[in-house]
């Protein structure tokens, strides 16, 4: 969870307002709303140069809680499981099953104890027999039963502070304070 909150810019936007400072809350819920758009389009544009999951999956997966005049604080979540490994880059060669979840780790063969993983429909628990292909690996010695594999949850890998979060999260600061030195402008030039 990431929270863009203004703490002691609120004085700062009044005294630069001067006669306009009424309009502080305005400019205060406007910044940090704009700021937490932009750090969720940073977070999944960051999350996609580490994770051979596609960017549309990371943005889609974080929601904005907007500031109000009575709360001027924005939240961004993300929740969710672990992702099937099918949902990352994979090969299903003959001899052995491959997968790469990270951009920088290349495709590594998948295998456990002696027993390789596998590409396999995996039933569905409805009576429709659905279903889905998943990355799949036996868990004993007999044909059944087999497990479906699963990597980290998207709400983890945007949270991965050497990678992505650990990237962003100091530059949130810096536009917070953009974006309320352009609404202030705005505001003195009579725009808003």
């Amino acid at each position: 969870m990431v929270v863009v909150t203004v703490d002691d810019k609120y004085d700062y936007i009044e005294r630069r307002l001067g006669q306009f400072k009424a309009k502080a809350p305005k400019v205060m819920c406007k910044s940090i709303n704009d700021t937490a758009k932009w750090a969720r389009r940073e977070l999944a544009k960051t999350a996609r140069k580490t994770y051979t999951v596609k960017q549309g999956r990371f943005y889609k997966n974080m929601t904005i809680q907007n500031a109000r005049y009575s709360s001027l604080e924005a939240t961004i979540q993300s929740a969710g499981a672990p992702m099937k490994l099918v949902e990352f880059k994979y090969s299903a060669g003959k001899k052995t099953t491959k997968a790469q979840v990270k951009l920088n780790g290349g495709l590594k063969p998948l295998e456990k104890g002696g027993i390789k993983a596998f590409v396999n429909k995996i039933s569905g628990k409805s009576q429709s027999g659905g279903g889905h292909t998943g990355v799949a690996q036996r868990i004993g010695p007999e044909r059944l039963p087999i497990k479906e594999l699963f990597s980290n949850s998207i709400p983890v890998m945007i949270g991965n502070e050497k990678e992505v979060y650990g990237i962003v999260e100091p530059e949130i600061e810096k536009k917070l304070m953009q974006y309320i030195e352009s609404h202030i402008k705005k505001v003195l030039e009579g725009y808003e």
